[in-house]
């Protein structure tokens, strides 16, 4: 579907104008296009990556990486220690790269947006649920096949099941998943309803342009009122061109680039929240030696999953991987690593996500550069080092014969939960850990009133008309599940909204 997409570079000759012009192709982006240029509203999407065929993509994370990842997944946060912030940069956005794991907005959060937040009237969960309903039937969503479930996955229920916890199959949206543990790297067969095969061609066929490599660097306004975006060619930035919004500009960015974009505009100034209540579910993952093959590069990359916890704020997932990235995760190097390498087909790894309390921040440093800042708190910490423990003892529960821990202080190899027992007595430091952050919310919030929020309850910013924002950044939360789903819901209602407004 190559000839779907267009380039940036093409505006150079022709320009163009819309309706409504979406900056940001991922969850909240696509499924905007999708509904607004189903309702008749002439739409473009503009996104900062490029555009990557199924056809073209490799199976090698250095390719995918350098295709699909922002930062070729070099971007940071800055705190005690540096905790990788995981994000697409392509046309899909983050979905393209991500594990495909669906869940519901939780009732209980919404609670606290209702009570807390103002929201309950902006965001109803009787709409919600409906729009939840569409999206899975939409994006095919389902738990893998029998016959693709993996080892890796087995091993965690085994796990779940001998200890007495919850545990379920994960939900994900997959037509016909193969197993080929490929969904970071961009699923080789789009059986993955990422948004660049699902609601991006929808949007397309309606009309809608999608234009890659087109990096927003400024939403422009005229008489109080978005009126386009100014772009340049990803890679080339003295081509700069202005796309026109006729009625309205919608900010999908994600929670990391929006509120850069709405700082570099002049946009949400009296509440001085724009970039700041940065949230996130960061995770840490623990490698276990089972003596059976377990070959965590093939099966569902993440097809169970235990929410027992999620009250203490902490989730379980099992993570499929390829062999390069799993190499990261393990103690050795040099001949050591290789001797561990060749133990590859016998290693299972499974991940915890931590519903943190902390707050970070996104905004611009030195030369004018994106800086991301986020420090998990003591109380974080301390959530993160028992989720770990109860991750060795699901290893060893499920017939591990070895532990990697990946935690400073512990040994790298323990053979019995008793060896874990000096876990929880170390210090709350975060540099113990291997930390990744990958689910960000927060950082332009919603709310009714514009001196503590960013965004009013009808999308709008408060202090530019007709500029909407509708992705993660306006949760004034996170959720403590992945996120897509609730992206997706939120920018439909938002989306719906809008277009009986332009009506």
């Amino acid at each position: 579907m190559t000839e779907r997409f267009l380039d940036a570079a093409e505006l150079e000759s022709q320009g163009d104008a819309a309706d409504v012009v979406i900056i940001g192709s991922g969850a909240a982006g696509a499924t905007a296009a999708r509904v607004l240029s189903e309702r008749g509203l002439d739409v473009i999407v503009l996104e900062e990556g490029g555009h990557v065929p199924t056809a073209e993509r490799r199976s090698d994370m250095y390719s995918a990486f350098k295709a699909s990842w922002r930062d070729m997944g070099f971007q940071a946060a800055r705190g005690r220690a540096f905790t990788p912030v995981l994000q697409g940069s392509c046309v899909g956005g983050t979905t393209v790269i991500n594990g495909a794991i669906i869940h519901r907005l939780p009732e209980a959060i919404h609670h606290v947006w209702q009570t807390q937040y103002g929201l309950g009237a902006a965001l109803p969960y009787r709409r919600l649920a409906e729009i939840f309903d569409q999206l899975d039937a939409e994006l095919q969503v389902g738990t893998a096949p029998a016959e693709v479930f993996g080892e890796n996955n087995r091993l965690l229920q085994l796990g779940v099941e001998r200890l007495g916890m919850r545990g379920n199959a994960i939900r994900r949206n997959v037509a016909d998943c193969d197993g080929s543990a490929h969904c970071n790297q961009g699923c080789p067969r789009a059986r993955k309803q990422s948004m660049e095969v699902s609601f991006l061609p929808a949007a397309v066929s309606q009309g809608a342009r999608v234009y890659a490599r087109a990096k927003a660097t400024r939403i422009l306004s005229r008489g109080g009122h978005a009126s386009g975006v100014r772009i340049h060619v990803h890679g080339d930035p003295k081509r700069r061109y202005d796309v026109v919004a006729r009625r309205a500009v919608i900010l999908a960015a994600s929670a990391i680039q929006s509120p850069l974009l709405l700082s570099d505009s002049g946009v949400g100034r009296r509440s001085r929240l724009v970039g700041r209540r940065l949230q996130a579910h960061p995770g840490t993952g623990v490698v276990g030696v089972f003596d059976d093959p377990v070959d965590i590069s093939s099966g569902a990359t993440q097809g169970y999953e235990s929410t027992h916890y999620w009250d203490e704020r902490m989730k379980f997932e099992a993570v499929s991987m390829p062999l390069e990235f799993a190499a990261a995760r393990l103690p050795s190097i040099g001949s050591a690593l290789k001797r561990e390498l060749s133990l590859f087909k016998h290693l299972a790894i499974w991940g915890v996500q931590v519903r943190a309390e902390a707050h970070g921040r996104v905004g611009r440093g030195l030369f004018g550069g994106k800086r991301i800042d986020y420090d998990l708190g003591d109380r974080d910490v301390e959530t993160l080092k028992l989720g770990v423990l109860r991750l060795i003892e699901l290893m060893f529960a499920a017939g591990a014969r070895e532990v990697m821990p990946g935690v400073h202080g512990l040994p790298a190899r323990i053979s019995s939960l008793d060896d874990a027992a000096g876990l929880l007595g170390l210090s709350a430091d975060p540099r113990r850990f291997h930390c990744i952050a990958a689910h960000l919310f927060g950082t332009a919030v919603m709310g009714p009133d514009p001196s503590s929020s960013v965004v009013g309850v009808d999308f709008q910013a408060h202090d530019l008309a007709s500029l909407f924002v509708i992705d993660s950044s306006v949760f004034p939360t996170n959720l403590g599940v992945n996120p897509q789903h609730s992206i997706c819901a939120v920018a439909w209602l938002a989306s719906e909204q809008l277009a009986d407004r332009l009506r």
